[in-house]
């Protein structure tokens, strides 16, 4: 084998190697920041802060109604309004004010539940905490150019515990609805 040989099997190996180098960080790269987007906002987490209305007020949200408590054990306040971030899609939410983390868990949690998801109570007949009902229901299905309905479905699929309040949030399914109350988290708690 003569040097110009070696020098082109040389210049080969090390234009092998930076390709290899190079897809290896792709790839990884896009692991770390895959799994990341997988993660979903957790269900019931604590900030460590006791929030207000007044807090939630503060942020983009826009409140159309405040219910009474009556009908809700331990809660302080509750609200119903949207939140449209950039200029983006709104979206509603029902957020419920409890004195502190361990309240809104103990005292709300079984309220939120018969609010959210597929099995809501979506009848004033039927529903424990009556004010807002309507409010936590969509027209669902569709027919051919909207004139067509299958029915009355929950708003809300899901709810998120955050702190010492209880957002129900606005989704067709459970993920969508935590990454609308993981907006309103970001709201209340801007990440720096």
């Amino acid at each position: 084998m003569n040097c110009k040989n070696m020098k082109a099997l040389s210049t080969r190996r090390i234009t092998s190697l930076i390709a290899l180098l190079t897809l290896s960080t792709i790839f990884i790269a896009g692991c770390g920041s895959g799994s990341s987007e997988d993660e979903l906002f957790p269900q019931i987490s604590d900030p460590g802060a006791i929030f207000s209305l007044d807090d939630v007020l503060s942020t983009p949200y826009k409140e159309l109604n405040n219910y009474s408590t009556d009908e809700l054990p331990g809660a302080t306040a509750v609200s119903y309004g949207f939140m449209r971030i950039a200029g983006g899609e709104p979206y509603d939410y029902e957020i419920r004010v409890y004195d502190s983390h361990q309240a809104a868990v103990d005292q709300g949690t079984a309220m939120a539940l018969e609010g959210t998801g597929e099995n809501a109570i979506l009848s004033e007949d039927d529903a424990t905490f009556k004010e807002g009902v309507k409010d936590r229901r969509t027209i669902i299905g569709g027919g051919v150019g909207g004139g067509a309905r299958s029915g009355i479905g929950p708003k809300f699929a899901t709810y998120a515990i955050f702190g010492n309040i209880i957002m129900l949030c606005q989704g067709s399914d459970a993920e969508t609805s935590l990454k609308r109350c993981e907006l309103m988290a970001n709201a209340l708690v801007p990440s720096e």
